[in-house]
């Protein structure tokens, strides 16, 4: 006999988490301030993270406000510090608990939200997120107000790989981590850029080696935004 209550309740929460979003979004070291484990995953990708430096520093003259996406604990404002000295820098993060962690340990500006339905009014000069987006329950909006947000340039990666062929993003929900594991479609990210106004050569959308062992993650996602002034 079908438990109609179980079945209910299991919709309900489906609903929920895969078309509403919850603050206990996502598995425990996300949400509970575990620093070690932040670091370990930068770590484990140190060619894509070490890419992302060098880009960092060539913009860095021509940059003065900075905006980190899915800041986490904090790794690049605590472990980096030195690359945000005499910038404005603001991570925004969707767990509280990582976001207290980092006013205790950094001394730059922090807001937690779920950046899908937030309204950030303001524009930063560089706007850049590391493994969200392969994660996110709305991939398209998180991209359109990420874009909103940029000034000058943005750099967005996933640690899912890279898909050139598949024409929609693919969106597996994991239940033991309570979030989704997206595998980016680079045609769909196109069209978004396109539809929210940027040129073709504004954006570029390319492969980046990340440091991985698994042979299915060496190569994955960067997404460059460089916003022509003159447009």
């Amino acid at each position: 006999m079908v438990d109609i209550k179980a079945v209910s309740n299991t919709i309900i929460k489906g609903l929920k988490q895969k078309i509403f979003g919850k603050s206990s979004y996502g598995n425990k070291d996300w949400t509970k301030a575990n620093h070690k484990w932040y670091e370990e995953i930068h770590n484990s990708n140190n060619l894509l993270h070490t890419n992302f430096i060098e880009y960092f520093n060539q913009l860095k003259p021509n940059i003065q406000s900075v905006l980190e996406v899915g800041c986490g604990t904090g790794v690049y404002p605590i472990k980096h510090e030195h690359m945000f000295q005499n910038l404005d820098y603001t991570g925004i993060d969707f767990s509280e608990t990582n976001i207290e962690y980092c006013k205790t340990n950094s001394k730059f500006n922090f807001k937690n939200g779920d950046f899908i339905k937030m309204e950030i009014k303001e524009q930063f000069d560089l706007v850049f997120s590391h493994a969200v987006i392969d994660h996110v329950y709305n991939i398209d909006i998180f991209l359109t107000n990420l874009i909103k947000s940029c000034k000058k340039y943005a750099y967005i990666n996933s640690y899912r790989g890279f898909f050139p062929d598949i024409n929609k993003h693919e969106m597996k929900w994991r239940d033991e981590d309570n979030c989704y594991y997206n595998n980016i479609s680079i045609k769909q990210i196109k069209k978004v850029l396109l539809a929210n106004g940027l040129s073709e050569k504004e954006f570029i959308i390319r492969k980046q080696k990340s440091g991985q062992t698994q042979k299915d993650l060496e190569a994955q996602l960067v997404i460059e935004i460089i916003r022509d002034s003159k447009n």
